[in-house]
């Protein structure tokens, strides 16, 4: 059993297309929406809530847009939470001028404590056509700061950080509720024949962090940030032969399931 915990299925299409490459070996997916600031009801939580509702193997992730009005996100993510119509919530550090060391940050990661569900932050680098993002923002040490602020609360850095690799492993390694994923770093942009050198090198960066951090093995999750053929980001394959290449039947079994059984879906 594979659990994807990082992709961007929001429509029929795109969940057709995923299936297709994952081949029937995910059985879980959770869908998290796409940071769209052109958008004007971005996060469109809702949309997102009523594809999922009908695909039973497919779990929502709520956003929350930290220029908007707070309180009243809150309000809406915390019934969301307790009708266990969502998962998580995803902060999109960087896209958004913030770090998550910023205090409007901590009512959001308590919200995620009292309901035991994860809060999620981009980190690192990005897909960013629009060019918009910063990576000040996005560094993952700002979120050792938040870590040990609300203890309480599941942390995931996304995409491992990248590049900050050994940076996002040294915070997971010090913050017992801090975990990250191996979601977006490979994908096919501008030429599908680069995917396999990439994912080599992918393979050959994070052992290197593992060597100096071999317990964040246990706290690596799989996910792929699949969003589309029609994206660069269209990649299932490549990121189960990184946890397999990299781990031990027993940290695959955390990897590909049982730490996102515990984070995302445990009572």
């Amino acid at each position: 059993m594979i659990i994807d915990i990082h992709t961007h299925i929001f429509n029929q299409q795109t969940w057709t297309s995923y299936r297709q490459k994952a081949s029937q070996k995910i059985n879980k997916v959770v869908a998290l929406p796409w940071f769209n600031s052109k958008n004007p009801g971005w996060p469109d939580v809702e949309s997102l809530l009523r594809f999922t509702s009908q695909e039973p193997e497919i779990y929502a992730v709520g956003a929350i847009d930290i220029n908007a009005n707070l309180n009243q996100q809150l309000q809406q993510h915390e019934a969301l939470l307790y009708e266990k119509r969502i998962v998580g919530i995803k902060l999109y550090l960087g896209y958004q001028h913030f770090t998550a060391a910023d205090p409007r940050v901590v009512p959001i990661a308590k919200l995620c404590g009292k309901y035991n569900r994860p809060l999620i932050f981009h980190s690192g680098d990005f897909y960013d056509p629009l060019r918009i993002a910063l990576l000040k923002y996005s560094h993952p040490i700002h979120v050792d700061e938040l870590a040990k602020a609300v203890p309480e609360t599941k942390i995931v850095i996304s995409h491992f950080g990248f590049p900050y690799l050994l940076e996002t492993a040294m915070v997971v390694a010090k913050n017992s509720n801090v975990y990250t994923d191996i979601s977006g770093t490979i994908d096919n942009t501008g030429d599908q024949e680069a995917v396999e050198p990439l994912t080599q090198q992918y393979i050959k960066d994070l052992q290197l962090v593992f060597n100096y951090y071999p317990g964040v093995k246990y706290k690596t999750m799989f996910g792929t940030d699949y969003l589309g053929e029609d994206t660069p980001l269209n990649q299932v394959e490549p990121y189960i032969n990184v946890i397999n290449s990299l781990m031990n039947p027993e940290q695959q079994l955390y990897a590909f399931q049982k730490l996102a059984q515990e984070i995302y879906f445990s009572v």
